[in-house]
Parts: structure tokens; sequence; C-alpha cells
């Protein structure tokens, strides 16, 4: 019969969203949580006494055992990537770590804990196949020309027509025609930037929005050069368009990822860290020993104070934001 400290730990370890799960001194598998049930597909009877290195797939099975091995001769194994294989058959890529721990009779039996990583894979083929895009547009990039003389008129190219979504029949011709296409937030910039270009006789890039007729908007990179005479006096811009809405959307994919990788890196290792105390706790309550279950407990408080107080510190959480579900009791 389990003590009323383990069924405490285990209802804790239930709450957790990695699955965790203990090995014997065989690689069996003894008990684990309500994520494993979810993550594996086993329910308990299924799963109590199945070899560990038949949870992973087919093509990780005997790197699966090696590393079940190296933990039950005392050597961790520390986020390691590798696929599983579900009861019903679906391979899922996940993240793991196994914890050697001395058992009965000084025989080592560990602690798993193992990380659907699915979403990140996703979020990095996504961010991958966005950068191929972006790879083949840059081959096949859709330009424009444009030539404003310096007073009232711009000439465009084809390219341009299309860029800004614009049928040639429509569009004025006037340079005031042109920056109305402008997104009104970036206009005022533009213009400035180009007539000072063409009042200083100098070269210019930037890139700002343009809104089309149909509701769309997209990123441009602009370049102009000077056209001066035969003495050097500028007498009107020449340059470039490029539609690059396909970079913009691909290094905010990027930046989204990164953010999203920083934020689960912060949580894994304040994760990582309470989990595996309270793993060792569970692991010695079973083992009936009390005072190094209660000493992991308390290690367990400590750490979680403590990274919470780091966490108010350096402004990750806001003070007020983690609140209790109902207040607590008076002693």
């Amino acid at each position: 019969m389990h003590s009323d400290g383990d069924a405490f730990l285990a209802t804790v370890l239930d709450f957790c969203d990695d699955a965790i799960f203990g090995i014997d001194a065989t690689g069996a598998v003894t008990r684990w949580n309500r994520a494993a049930r979810g993550l594996f597909g086993y329910e308990d009877a299924d799963a109590v006494g199945r070899p560990m290195a038949t949870l992973f797939a087919d093509h990780r099975r005997s790197e699966g055992q090696a590393w079940v091995e190296r933990a039950l001769h005392g050597e961790g194994i520390e986020r390691a990537d590798t696929d599983i294989r579900r009861r019903d058959g679906l391979v899922v890529p996940v993240c793991l770590t196994i914890a050697p721990v001395s058992g009965p009779g000084g025989q080592t039996v560990a602690a798993v804990v193992v990380r659907d990583v699915s979403e990140q894979k996703l979020a990095a083929a996504t961010l991958a196949e966005s950068e191929e895009r972006l790879r083949e547009s840059e081959v096949l990039a859709d330009t424009g020309a444009w030539l404003w003389d310096g007073d009232e008129l711009v000439q465009w190219s084809d390219g341009m027509y299309r860029i800004h979504g614009v049928d040639p029949v429509d569009f004025g011709g006037t340079v005031d025609d042109h920056f109305a296409l402008v997104c009104s937030d970036d206009r005022p910039a533009a213009e400035t930037q180009v007539r000072q270009a063409l009042a200083q006789g100098r070269s210019f890039e930037t890139e700002y929005r343009v809104d089309c007729p149909d509701g769309t908007r997209a990123w441009v990179y602009v370049r102009g050069q000077p056209v001066v005479d035969g003495l050097g006096r500028p007498q009107g811009i020449a340059g470039i368009y490029q539609d690059v809405s396909e970079r913009r959307r691909a290094e905010q994919d990027r930046r989204l990822l990164s953010e999203a990788q920083q934020r689960q890196l912060h949580a894994r290792e304040i994760n990582d860290e309470i989990v595996q105390r309270l793993v060792v706790a569970q692991l010695a309550f079973e083992l009936g020993e009390h005072d190094r279950a209660n000493d992991a407990l308390q290690s367990t408080l400590s750490t979680a104070r403590r990274l919470v107080t780091s966490l108010l510190g350096d402004g990750s959480v806001e003070p007020g934001s983690l609140r209790r579900s109902a207040p607590a009791e008076s002693i």
C-alpha cells in the first residue's frame, strides 16, 4: 500500500504536462503518470512491466535500448531527441531525460521524463518552408522600374503596376499618385527621403508598405539614384521596386519562433528542475525512505520559491500575476 505522501506525489505528477515514469533494474516500466498514458496510449495495466525499449519507434529502438542500459549503469541521459511509437502506431518526436536513481539493495533504477516536441518540430518545418519560399522569390523576384522627372510626372514599368495591383488606365502618372499608394504611416518619411535624394543628388534605399486597391498591403524595397545632366546636376530620380513581403513574413516567422523557443527553454528549465526533485521524492517514498523523501520535498519548495523570486526579479512575471485560485485558510 502506498503512503499518503506517495499518493500526494503521484497526484502532483499527474498534473505535469510531461510524461513521467519509472523503470526498474531490468529496464521495465514500474508506473507512470497521466501524461505518459496520454502520450503513449497505454493504460497502467498494459504499461507496467513493459520494457522501455519497446516504446521507441522501430528505427530508434536500438539507440533507445543503449540509453536505457547506460542509465542503469549510472550514466544520466539528458534531453536526447528521439522518436517514440504510440500504441496506435503513430510516431511522435520527443525529447527525453533518463535519471538513474539508487534502488533497493543497491540496484540502479531510473526516472524518465519525456516531452512531446511535435509542435516545435512543426514550427521549425514551417520556418524552413517559409525560408525556401523566400529563396524562390529571390530567384524569381518581381521587380519594377520607375522614373521621376523632378517635376510632377512619374513613369512606371509594367512591374510597378503588378506590384501595386494597379491597372495602367487607373494610374494618373503624377508624383502625388505615386505616393498616394504608400501606406499613410510610411508616406511622410518615404516622400521626404526621395525629395531629399533629388535635392542633394544622392542615391538612397529604403523599405516601406504600399496599399493595393484590392485591400492587400505589401512591403517593398525601393532603391533610387539621381539622373544628372551633362554638368552633373540632378534632373530626376530613377530606381527599382521589389516586393519583399515574403522576406518580411519569413523574418517575422523567425522572430516569433525564436521568442517561442526562449519561452519554452525558460519553462523547460523551471519545469525540469522541479519535476526531477518531485520524481526523486516519489521514488524515495516508494522505497520507504521517508526522511529522504521529505528532504526532496523541502528542496522542491525551496527551488520553487527561488525560481518565482527570480522571475519576479527580472520582470518575467509581473507582481500579482500569480494568484491562488482560492484564499488560503488561516492556520
